[in-house]
Parts: structure tokens; C-alpha cells; sequence
């Protein structure tokens, strides 16, 4: 469902209610739309390797110490690179080998483990990488999902609006895969289709969590979630005559003809809160990024086009004031006399070819 309809989401925190009496409520279609004047403040050039040029549509999951890399499409495996961007080697190998995967759904790094979930139809199998690229388990759990959230004690996982894949599309387990809690009837339409995306973000000391269509953004608890922000994509929100519709291509082509907003990605700091969103519909796609300084409570919108602005187009999160995205090189290369950066950045940059792997940017949040 990724490729079949492209989107992209939103969230945001906003002067108004406090999170003790409710979920913030966001006005995001009344925020005016500027052209981003971001400056390019740090660059990692990831280290290019004859086993897979990185292209423009890249999933990518980090921490403090080390980046995981992969294509959206026909990935080859899960690129490790180091915090320099040195490449360190495929962290799971796409094969029939052993320790190699068939594929994956989903992947995230946490405590310093690469954990990877590769479906299976009616179950799914759980990898485990050391930082040495070994894997050290896996674990068959009998779910349904397509995306899941590492715990201390276990994982969430979300299984997207099927039926097939359950009563519940939330569930939390205990490491060996018990189900402890289910959240989220599925009670929409039975023909209703899964949308492949991604539901969990990294937040400030906690995760946030989203599901495609909908303008609720939750805080994942111990046990159940906990709606923290109140989006109002005004016209372009996804009418509830859409949930109750039995044709989900008949409903589809509603939210095509009427346009829609999705969020994409978002990420929070202490500071700041940051949301990647896509408005599209059957005659237009445009990306906007929203950011809220929650000790000013200034909103800020940016549109993002692509073609001119493409060095912006993926955003991967936040540290400290500085936005973080994935940059595919030939977009680089084409707007290099247009970047915002000091000379040494520059020329950094001007080593690209068109066959580079993508660089990390790290870009000044405006005030």
C-alpha cells in the first residue's frame, strides 16, 4: 500500500490545552506554508560499497553510536554504518543462508541490538543483531504486523486496518512473544486493507504513536496508550464515511478525489516537536514539516518541494536544535550553489558523485 498511494503525516503540539486536561489540539491547516532556509550545520557522507547503492526511498533507524540503512524496495540487506559514516558491513543479509533473512517488515535499533521483523502470513520471526552484524536469535511470534516497537520487557506491535490479522491491531508481548495486552478493535469494514506504514516514533523519553488516516497521536504507556495531540487537517482530513465503506477501492478513490493529509514521520525532544506530513490527492502531492518550539510555542510550517528542495525530503529526527534527514546524493549535487552551509561543508559536499550513497545532514531549527 506504500507505493499504491504515497503519503505522508502530521503532528504537533500548539499553545492551547495542557496534556493534563486532554489531548493538544492543532490547527494545522491554518498555518501558513514558507519555503525552508534551512542551514546545513554537519554531514556525514555515508561510506559508499559495491554491495548496494542506497537510493532516494530509504528506511533508516539510528542511535547514538551507529546508522542502519535500507531500500524500500528490493533491499539487498540492512546497511550498518558508524556514526562517521563508515561502513561497517550488512547488518542482515537479505537470503535463504543461514543467518540471513527472507526480508523484513520493519526494523529498529535498540540498546544497541538491530532487532528486524520478517511476516510470514499468519506469524512473523523476530531477528536479533549484535553490533558485530551476528545475529543472536530469532524468535517466531504467531501475530499479524508489519510494525512493532521494542520494549525492556517485550514489544508492541500493529497490525493496520486488516481483519484477517486479528480481533486487535495493538498488542503488546512479553519477550517470548505472550500476548499481555490487545488494544484497538478492528471494527471498520471487513474488506477494509492494510496500509503498510510506519506507526511508532521516538519521542521525548517516551513513544509516540500514530495510525494512517487518523489526526489522534498517542504516548504508548505501560499498558495502553494515551492521546496526547489533536490534529485539524481541516478539508483534507479523512472523512469517517471512509471507515464505514465496504469497497476500500471505492473509498480510496474518495480520500483521492477529496485530497487527504497523513503523517509520515514525527519525532520530540525536549524542545521541540517535529512532524512530517503529505497532503495529496488525484491532482496534486505536496510535503510539508512542521516544527513547534514548545518553550516559545512558535509554529512553524515548511513546504518541501521536492524537485528544488529534494536535500530536505527525508527527515530521520531531531537532536538538540538541529533537524536530521537522509539526503540522496544527486539531489545534492543539483542544489549544492543553493545550500545553506560554511565553505568546509561545502566542499564536502562538492566530493559527491551520482553514485555516492546518501549523506546525512544535520539542519539549525529556525527560530
Amino acid at each position: 500500500m506504500k507505493n499504491l498511494l504515497p503519503i505522508i503525516l502530521l503532528t504537533l503540539f500548539a499553545c492551547g490545552k495542557s496534556e493534563e486536561s486532554g489531548p493538544i489540539a492543532i490547527q494545522f491547516d491554518q498555518l501558513e506554508a514558507i519555503t525552508p532556509d534551512f542551514e546545513i550545520l554537519k554531514v556525514i557522507l555515508l561510506e559508499s560499497d559495491t554491495t548496494e547503492l542506497l537510493g532516494s526511498d530509504l528506511k533508516v533507524s539510528y542511535d547514538s553510536d551507529q546508522f542502519y540503512v535500507a531500500n524500500y524496495m528490493r533491499p539487498k540487506g540492512i546497511h550498518h554504518f558508524s556514526r562517521e559514516g563508515n561502513y561497517l558491513g550488512l547488518a542482515a543479509m537479505v537470503g535463504e543462508a543461514p543467518g540471513q533473512i527472507r526480508g523484513f517488515n520493519d526494523f529498529k535499533v535498540y540498546r544497541d541490538t538491530l532487532q528486524v521483523i520478517d511476516g510470514l502470513g499468519d506469524r512473523i520471526e523476530l531477528y536479533k543483531f549484535a553490533p558485530s552484524n551476528e545475529l543472536v536469535s530469532t524468535t517466531k511470534f504467531p501475530l499479524n504486523v508489519f510494525s512493532f516497537q521494542p520494549l525492556k520487557d517485550g514489544h508492541w506491535f500493529y497490525s493496520g486496518y486488516n481483519k484477517v490479522a486479528g480481533t486487535h491491531r495493538l498488542i503488546k508481548t512479553d519477550q517470548n512473544g505472550k500476548i499481555k495486552r490487545s488494544i484497538l478493535e478492528n471494527l471498520f469494514a471487513d474488506e477494509m486493507l492494510p496500509i503498510d506504514e510506519q506507526v511508532f516514533f521516538k519521542g521525548d523519553n517516551r513513544i509516540l504513536f500514530r495510525e494512517p488516516f487518523k489526526t489522534m497521536v498517542y504516548e504508548m504507556e505501560s499498558d495502553t496508550i494515551q492521546p496526547v495531540i489533536k490534529i485539524d487537517f481541516g478539508k483534507y482530513t479523512v472523512p469517517e464515511k471512509f471507515w464505514e465503506m465496504t469497497d476500500p477501492f471505492a473509498g480510496f478513490e474518495m480520500i483521492q478525489e477529496q485530497g487527504f493529509s497523513d503523517i509520515y514521520f514525527m519525532a520530540e525532544t525536549a524542545d521541540y516537536f517535529f512532524a512530517d506530513v503529505i497532503t495529496q490527492s488525484s491532482e496534486f502531492r505536496k510535503k510539508e514539516l512542521f516544527i513547534l518550539n514548545k518553550k516559545t510555542q512558535k509554529q512553524l510550517k515548511f513546504l518541501v518541494d521536492e524537485e528544488g528542495l529534494g536535500q530536505f525530503y527525508s527527515p530521520i529526527g531531531i537532536e538538540g536544535d538541529q533537524i536530521v534527514f537522509i539526503a540522496y546524493a544527486p539531489y545534492l549535487i543539483k542544489n549544492l550553489n543553493s545550500i545553506k552551509a560554511s565553505p568546509a561543508i561545502l566542499e564536502q559536499l562538492s566530493k559527491l558523485s551520482e553514485d555516492s550513497n546518501p549523506v546525512i545532514l544535520y539542519a539549525k531549527i529556525p527560530e
